[in-house]
């Protein structure tokens, strides 16, 4: 029996992502590390969802 092709699958989908890169304050980045660490989340993930959260909250996304 063949070995199925996992590769193949992954041609198919097709990834909507932006790199975004800011500066902020050493401080309120090792708060928000540790946030996700508490959360045994990466800080990207994390920042994802507060982004995520606020504009659900303020522009009815």
């Amino acid at each position: 029996m063949p070995v199925p092709n996992m590769s193949h699958n992954n041609n198919k989908k097709l990834i909507h992502e932006e790199q975004v890169k800011f500066l902020l304050p050493r401080d309120l980045k090792l708060n928000l590390q540790q946030m996700a660490d508490e959360r045994n989340i990466s800080l990207s993930a994390l920042l994802r969802l507060i982004t995520s959260e606020y504009v659900k909250r303020h522009f009815g996304s």
